[in-house]
């Protein structure tokens, strides 16, 4: 009773903590996801310690990690944050035409030159420590930048493309499936999903969770902030969001079974650590953001149809 209790008092306050971030301004949003991103990474170095080379210039390259991943992220979040467009700054349509042109111009370098470099610059530094097992470290580096830097920048391009609703929409679905696979598969479990790797997790408890989900998910846009996808739209990104944090979580799980440890950390009572919180997420997001573009062009494409047919 005691662990229940602790494990939906520290849920109550992760979920507050999550929407209050997301939908109070835009400012709360980048701070709420600088934390995860700080959180995550420090977390995975100190978790990963063991497989990487002893010595000081673990240390260091934990904090440079942490730094510069908080530096891109702030260049991406400003770059793709609206422009100032009061009349007070702004004098003319023109001038605005311009700031929205540079804008959408930069706003995609922290992905096209910054990672890169990033993921360049943890190659060239293993020269420096005299590592013999230098492309190990540099393996364990690149799985930071690419499963949490990569999917918290993309996260920018969820927040202002659709807004903060539809990323609270995200969070939801995903909650709503993994809480759903949890009381299914405690109510009617019998066959593992992937016994090798997460051993309590069942078919049965998967299928409960798809079911209640898609379920959930098309009646989902009766919000008035979530109208920008149909029943249907909303249907296929809550199967893609469903079968990417079903991965997600097992990636996870492997990663822990492969380091001998049961969570993450303890940033939450009764709920793990960062990672252990975000897996699914971490996982999701690039699944996300391809979807939502297919169905751009889609949306795009029957526009263009229906001008021609008229």
């Amino acid at each position: 009773m005691k662990t229940l209790i602790t494990r939906s008092a520290s849920g109550i306050v992760f979920v507050a903590l999550m929407l209050g971030g997301i939908l109070w301004n835009q400012y709360s949003f980048a701070l709420l996801m600088s934390l995860i991103l700080a959180g995550a990474i420090n977390e995975y170095y100190n978790i990963t310690a063991a497989k990487r080379e002893p010595g000081k210039s673990r240390a260091r390259i934990k904090w440079f990690v942490i730094i510069f991943s908080l530096l891109v992220y702030w260049r991406s979040f400003l770059l793709s944050s609206p422009p100032v467009t009061s009349t007070t700054e702004v004098n003319s349509v023109l001038w605005a035409f311009v700031l929205q042109v540079f804008r959408l111009r930069d706003a995609n370098l922290p992905m096209n030159a910054l990672i890169p470099i990033f993921a360049f610059v943890l190659f060239a530094y293993e020269l420096f420590t005299e590592s013999e097992n230098s492309f190990n470290n540099i393996g364990w580096n690149l799985i930071a930048i690419f499963w949490i830097l990569v999917p918290i920048l993309l996260t920018n391009n969820l927040y202002f493309e659709k807004g903060g609703a539809f990323l609270v929409a995200v969070f939801v679905l995903i909650w709503v499936y993994d809480s759903a696979s949890y009381v299914s598969g405690s109510l009617f479990g019998k066959h593992p999903l992937f016994k090798r790797i997460s051993p309590k997790k069942t078919i049965e408890g998967s299928v409960g969770g798809v079911l209640l989900t898609l379920i959930f998910a098309y009646f989902i846009n009766q919000c008035p902030r979530l109208t920008m996808l149909s029943k249907l739209e909303w249907m296929i990104l809550a199967f893609v969001i469903i079968v990417s944090a079903t991965f997600g979580d097992l990636v996870e799980s492997m990663l822990k079974r492969n380091l001998g440890i049961k969570d993450s950390g303890s940033i939450m009572p009764g709920h793990g650590g960062f990672l252990d919180r975000f897996d699914a997420y971490l996982f999701t997001v690039p699944f996300i953001v391809a979807t939502i573009w297919i169905i751009n062009q889609l949306q795009n494409m029957m526009l263009v149809f229906d001008y021609l047919n008229k």
